[in-house]
């Protein structure tokens, strides 16, 4: 019997993570939370329960699995608001498209969300509410830091290392070996071939420093 969750935000990204959960067959989502009522689930025929304030109440009820829908640039507000519901006594489960491909000694943390054609190689580290977009490619060895976001289409070279909170643009390509700082920014389609440091955003081929 599929298990209650509720999905956390109401976007763009969360009719992403809703299709998801629906394809896994394992979750029956209950409704969503979101500061706004006009959001992009309803005509999806998914409640809207309230804002994030009404999720201790739910728990209450018996209702202890959550989503996150969100993401964005900002990781370190998505970061904050999963330590802040999980806190509460949510367990946020790994969330995997059947179209999606994980190889063998592939590590999931809790609350990694993979999405469709993405293709993560043997012996990846995924770490807890990372979120690995459509049609990405992580290769062999890579480890990806809490709350980074692989973005569609992007490319993990072989033993690449995200820090926590890296922003890895559409299309991007980081070439093996190459480590990419905590809260770095790497632009849509860059072409990285050196080591990024923490903090910064990098575009262009091959990838520099925005000024």
């Amino acid at each position: 019997m599929p298990l209650p969750i509720v999905l956390i935000g109401a976007g763009g990204h969360a009719k992403v993570v809703a299709d998801i959960i629906r394809k896994t067959g394992a979750y029956e989502i209950i409704g969503c939370t979101d500061p706004r009522k006009d959001n992009a689930l309803i005509s999806w025929g998914i409640k809207y329960l309230g804002t994030d304030e009404i999720l201790p109440d739910l728990l209450q009820t018996g209702v202890n699995q959550a989503a996150m829908g969100l993401a964005g640039f900002n990781n370190t507000i998505r970061r904050r608001l999963y330590e802040k519901i999980r806190e509460l006594g949510f367990i946020f489960p790994v969330l995997s498209h059947p179209a999606a491909s994980i190889a063998p000694g592939v590590r999931l943390s809790e609350a990694a969300i993979i999405m469709a054609a993405a293709v993560i190689n043997p012996d990846v580290t995924v770490g807890e509410n990372v979120i690995i977009n459509t049609g990405a490619i992580i290769e062999h060895d890579c480890i990806i830091g809490h709350s980074a976001q692989i973005g569609p289409g992007a490319i993990l070279c072989g033993g690449v290392i995200i820090e926590e909170g890296a922003f890895i643009g559409a299309g991007a390509c980081i070439i093996q070996g190459k480590r990419i700082g905590r809260g770095a920014i790497i632009g849509s389609g860059a072409i990285v071939i050196e080591d990024v440091p923490a903090g910064v955003t990098v575009v262009g081929n091959p990838a520099r420093i925005k000024p």
